[in-house]
């Protein structure tokens, strides 16, 4: 088995011994910020995005359809619950029961939308 040896330091000894410590710690510090405060995921375009819903979509079609979507949700997630037991059906039904109260909301707006 080959172990993988990383690549020395790109300074030489005779550079390292010029460098003082602080501007070293400053480096090091400019290192870890550009790492954890900056997002390492390229940014997706929109024209990639799995669905892109259009903008001549109403209210009352998009309402219906997620309506539609979360009527699959419950129907998904009671066939989950059923070949489950104990915690793990709990929490399904638990989404269940957020979908369907999701969902009811969802048609509360379009009987709202549908009345105007």
């Amino acid at each position: 088995m080959k172990k993988v040896v990383p690549d020395p330091p790109s300074l030489t000894l005779q550079d390292a011994e010029q460098c003082d410590s602080q501007s070293l710690d400053r480096a090091a510090v400019r290192r870890a910020l550009d790492y954890y405060l900056h997002d390492h995921k390229p940014a997706r375009p929109i024209s990639t995005a799995i669905f892109a819903i259009p903008d001549s979509v109403n209210s009352e079609a998009a309402l219906a359809q997620a309506s539609d979507l979360l009527r699959c949700a419950v129907a998904s997630a009671s066939e989950a619950g059923d070949g489950l037991c104990g915690l793990a059906r709990d929490r399904v039904l638990s989404v269940m029961h957020l979908v369907e109260l999701a969902r009811a909301y969802v048609d509360k707006s379009l009987d709202g939308v549908a009345m105007h």
